[in-house]
């Protein structure tokens, strides 16, 4: 078990990610500006613990929501969180960056400054017009955002940015 422990911290470490939850009043500011409906497609690139997701289709059962998680510890916990909320939600283990999300109606993330022109050069050759890109603080350098939150969070005010690719 110790050895099982090490071996997640190392991963995490090495994979130079942190897990850093997203407070509930983000959650919930990001999931307003998804505008979801049913039939719609959803993905957290970095999901963490799922809660973004779990929220997302407790507020709209009819969408499809899927999440990808790089860390296994918190994938893994993110599985947990899942089978306690008993909601129906696809979380995945793997480097999102590698993930083909073309079917995206919406994508929310928290990430970090590193990977975002990055994924910007991922969704400029993957996404479909109009899709919404809803970012937890960190913005892409080469798009503008079409709307600005900020939320009241643990340390201050927490940034939305609304992207429409």
């Amino acid at each position: 078990m110790v050895l099982l422990v090490v071996a997640m911290a190392i991963f995490a470490i090495w994979a130079k990610v942190p897990f850093v939850p997203t407070p509930k009043r983000t959650v919930q500011a990001m999931l307003d500006e998804a505008k979801l409906k049913d039939g719609d497609t959803i993905y957290d690139l970095g999901a963490g613990d799922a809660r973004m997701l779990i929220q997302a289709k407790r507020i709209c059962p009819g969408i499809r929501a899927i999440g990808y998680e790089i860390v296994p510890f918190v994938w893994l916990l993110g599985r947990l969180r899942i089978w306690f909320s008993r909601v129906d939600v696809d979380l995945r283990w793997g480097n999102a960056i590698k993930k083909d999300v073309s079917d995206a109606d919406c994508i929310v993330l928290y990430l970090i400054t590193e990977l975002m022109p990055k994924f910007e050069a991922k969704f400029n050759k993957e996404l479909k017009p109009g899709v919404r890109v809803i970012s937890h603080s960190f913005s892409f350098p080469g798009h503008e955002p079409v709307k600005k939150l900020l939320v009241p969070g643990w340390l201050g005010k927490e940034r939305v940015l609304v992207y429409e690719w």
